[in-house]
């Protein structure tokens, strides 16, 4: 099925169970829980640290590694996408998969490795061709990369969950997620929101076809479906309202947004110098930045905010040409400073020395620099489109996201009054654990 011997798949390993042991062990009796890492694990071997869907991964397998009732291990999958072709899952160490591991960014071989892959992908030739080379990236890239594949000897047993808590939007991951469903392992996924499918006009053109192709596929088969907020449950059961049953709405807690130095992460100096405000996020249409621009532009107009100005931080995401030309344009001017890239080191600075936040989105899955400025105490300025499950009421304030004068007010006013921050208390946990309790239990 998933499994196969080194004899048979050259550089792949086996799927792996602990409950595998060596002759003359008793067997390990707890579930094992297999976590398919395979986005995750391209990400870190690039030197880019873990955010958004990766950061939520990351989390849920330091919990589940925490959790001592089950048997979790981290798994690639590899293969399965052509007729006849072998789909392989091997598990791979954790302590791979840790960006610290691979910060100083990416190595030589794997530069040259993604160069020839960009020729390629440049080259007219049949997708399906164009399918092969890429599985044979990905199988060298991890190789390369190094992200540590453990070998087995022993027969492997099949794990007896599956979680697929990463991007699973792809006719790729789809295609796997299905495969594996059909061979008996049902996937659990989260799902973290609709969006290309619900507004195209945010994404690359032809997504929204390729994200409703892979969810169709994988849905009907998922054994349990998870989403981090009411809003995009309703989005599912509207979707697939046969799928109600297996669904289940699933908040961290506050603890999972509250920030974890590193024992090796010394306090870093700002990357900006004197008072601003902070806008965290990939820079794309969705994040609404063309709001915070306008606002802006008002906010320079009141002599009170002379001297403090506006940090855009966050990876260039789709469209975003019109956006950075403005921003580029205006930024001496309007004193906007664009910061694409960022260690947490300086993440944590950022939020250090920031007046406030700012988070304009027309919509979100579920929110996270929202969520790590309200439990840090900032000054927290959303647009009420983001979801506020399991935010205390008063740790923000809300704002139209079709109106930047409000927004702008808003901000004038966190800049004039330099209000106190009051952190939240929090408890012990990584709390990601109602997330990974909704998957396995």
């Amino acid at each position: 099925m998933t499994g196969t011997s080194a004899a048979d798949a050259p550089g792949d390993a086996n799927p792996a169970s602990a409950r595998t042991t060596a002759v003359g062990q008793a067997a390990d009796p707890r579930p094992s829980v297999a976590i398919l890492v395979d986005d995750l694990a391209t990400w870190v071997v690039g030197g880019l640290q873990p955010t958004g869907i990766q950061r939520v991964v990351s989390e849920l397998l330091d919990t589940a590694y925490a959790r001592t009732d089950i048997r979790a291990w981290a798994a690639v999958s590899i293969g399965g996408l052509k007729p006849g072709e072998r789909l392989f899952i091997s598990e791979v160490s954790r302590d791979s998969l840790r960006w610290e591991v691979h910060r100083g960014g990416p190595s030589w071989k794997l530069r040259a490795l993604r160069r020839s892959r960009a020729a390629i992908a440049r080259a007219p030739i049949p997708w399906r061709v164009r399918r092969t080379v890429k599985e044979t990236y990905v199988r060298l890239a991890l190789r390369v990369g190094g992200i540590g594949v453990i070998e087995r000897d022993e027969a492997e047993i099949e794990p007896d969950i599956l979680l697929a808590p990463g991007y699973v939007g792809s006719r790729d991951t789809a295609a796997r997620l299905r495969r594996l469903a059909d061979e008996g392992l049902r996937p659990r996924v989260i799902v973290y929101d609709f969006f290309p499918m619900t507004h195209p006009e945010w994404v690359v053109p032809g997504m929204d076809r390729g994200f409703a192709e892979a969810f169709d596929l994988i849905m009907p088969v998922a054994d349990r479906i998870v989403t981090l907020s009411q809003e995009v449950a309703d989005q599912v059961v509207d979707r697939y309202p046969a799928m109600a049953g297996r669904l289940r709405v699933a908040v961290p807690t506050l603890e999972a947004h509250a920030p974890r130095p590193a024992p090796d992460r010394a306090e870093v100096p700002s990357p900006v110098d004197g008072p601003f405000v902070l806008a965290l996020s990939t820079v794309e249409p969705r994040k609404n930045v063309g709001a915070i621009l306008d606002a802006w532009r008002i906010v320079r107009a009141d002599p009170r905010t002379s001297g403090v100005r506006l940090v855009i931080a966050g990876r260039r995401g789709w469209k975003t040409e019109d956006l950075e030309s403005r921003i580029a344009r205006d930024g001496e001017r309007l004193g906007i400073v664009r910061l694409d890239h960022l260690t947490d080191a300086q993440v944590d600075a950022l939020y250090r020395d920031c007046l406030a936040t700012v988070h304009a989105s027309w919509a979100e899955g579920f929110g996270l620099p929202a969520r790590e400025s309200v439990v840090r105490g900032i000054p927290t300025l959303m647009s009420s489109t983001i979801p506020r499950d399991g935010l205390p009421d008063g740790t923000y304030a809300l704002f139209d996201p079709t109106d930047p004068t409000s927004l702008a007010a808003l901000i004038t006013d966190v800049i004039a009054t330099r209000p106190a921050r009051t952190p939240i208390a929090l408890g012990t946990g990584t709390g990601w654990e109602p997330v990974l309790s909704a998957l396995v239990d």
